[in-house]
């Protein structure tokens, strides 16, 4: 080649430079975590609408279950009252059978009719109490035959003593102690099954289990919170933060209702249940004393078993009205006691009819006026109590049906409200 065409050839061309790397692709990290940001919106709002319906459900249930435990606790109670009627009046019949056997012959209207009725009541608070708890329903159909029994001897003994025949007595004392060794176990065991019922339920506290759960799910519905302000650079999210609210007054109040509701059961136990219960029991004692007054005087200088008995139901009269701290009630029965007290010193004086007309009269200062006075001022007592009682358990029975049904309102309102502000968030994408 000649040197001319050498010096006239176009010079190469230049070798292009290098280009940043940031310029010739997107990082492939940045794409897969855009794309998965709204699937996990997606999952957030299945998320809070499950979480506030299950608190709402949960919230719901817990309290429904207090209620329920609340309105159990007043059957319980009214059981119990029922089962204690029936012990009280089955020894008021005794006592009033054995005192009317004192006066020999043809017995006092007044009290034969007495007797009738209080039998009568007892085979109905027996059916009654059969048919409102299922439970005690073999217990209750045996002590009926008991009564049955009991009633059946004691006409026996009655047609006896008409006729002026001794036997007459004996088939008295085979009636009473029958009562108390067949009629009286069924009933002490029903009274204690009741009782412990009656405390158990007002002692249950399920809606508590609700103040765990709602926390955790809260707790939950905020986790939420932190999530979306982070991926998205916002602080609040509106749907969320009224979701959490929601939740928190829901589960913050449920804690004061049930503390409340508590504290409330706690006092009922010990100023209306336990009350009740001693009243009954001093009731019982009482006309079982009373019975045993008769009898011993009936027994006539070999009545010492029953003189004893006196002295033990009497003994149990005095504990019961200590527990229920009633003056009026105490002095009552103390007034009974002093009339005793001259109805065995005349009959051990060799006073036998004396001690029977002060057993047997109707004066004021008689051992009937006196008992009467102390059985009716517990009539008193014991309804009084029992009102409270059902009074004290139904006002926050309603108190927790409405608070389960705003804890179901509550957790569809959250499960809303949540899926709406995360819905917001999810439109950015679409």
């Amino acid at each position: 080649m000649s040197q001319s065409a050498q010096a006239t050839a176009p010079p190469p061309a230049p070798t292009p430079a290098a280009q940043p790397a940031a310029a010739v692709a997107t990082p492939p990290a940045a794409t897969p975590a855009l794309s998965q940001t709204p699937r996990r919106l997606q999952m957030l709002t299945v998320g809070v609408l499950i979480a506030g319906i299950l608190f709402g459900v949960v919230g719901g249930a817990c309290f429904a279950l207090q209620a329920r435990a609340l309105s159990r606790a007043g059957a319980n109670a009214e059981q119990l009252v029922r089962v204690q009627q029936i012990q009280t009046d089955l020894l008021s019949a005794d006592a009033t059978a054995t005192n009317a056997f004192l006066v020999g012959g043809l017995e006092p209207p007044a009290q034969r009719q007495q007797y009738d009725r209080l039998i009568s009541e007892t085979s109905e608070l027996i059916a009654a109490a059969a048919d409102a708890q299922p439970a005690d329903a073999a217990a209750l159909s045996a002590l009926n035959d008991d009564v049955v029994s009991y009633a059946s001897t004691i006409e026996l003994a009655r047609a006896n003593n008409r006729q002026g025949f001794p036997i007459g007595a004996q088939y008295l004392r085979t009636a009473s102690a029958g009562l108390r060794a067949d009629a009286l176990p069924i009933l002490d065991t029903l009274v204690s099954v009741n009782t412990d019922r009656a405390a158990d339920e007002m002692g249950a506290r399920p809606g508590w289990w609700f103040e765990g759960i709602g926390l955790v799910l809260l707790a939950g519905v905020v986790l939420m919170m932190v999530f979306v302000a982070r991926t998205f650079r916002r602080t609040i999210n509106v749907g969320l933060l009224v979701a959490a609210v929601i939740m928190l007054v829901v589960v913050v109040g449920g804690a004061i209702a049930l503390g409340r509701t508590g504290s409330a059961l706690n006092g009922l136990q010990t100023d209306a249940l336990q009350p009740l219960s001693a009243t009954a029991q001093a009731r019982i004692r009482g006309n079982d004393a009373k019975a045993n007054e008769s009898l011993t005087l009936i027994s006539r200088g070999s009545g010492a078993s029953f003189e004893q008995a006196w002295k033990d139901s009497a003994a149990v009269v005095t504990t019961s009205l200590a527990r229920v701290d009633d003056a009026g009630l105490t002095s009552k029965w103390t007034a009974y006691t002093d009339v005793h007290t001259q109805i065995r010193k005349l009959d051990d004086g060799g006073r036998w009819d004396d001690a029977v007309a002060l057993a047997t009269g109707t004066g004021a200062k008689s051992a009937n006026a006196t008992f009467s006075a102390f059985d009716t001022a517990g009539i008193t007592v014991v309804d009084d109590l029992a009102q409270d009682l059902a009074s004290g358990l139904g006002t926050p029975r309603t108190g927790m049906i409405i608070a389960a049904i705003l804890a179901l309102a509550a957790g569809v309102a959250a499960a809303l409200f949540g899926r709406r502000g995360l819905a917001l968030r999810l439109r950015e994408y679409r």
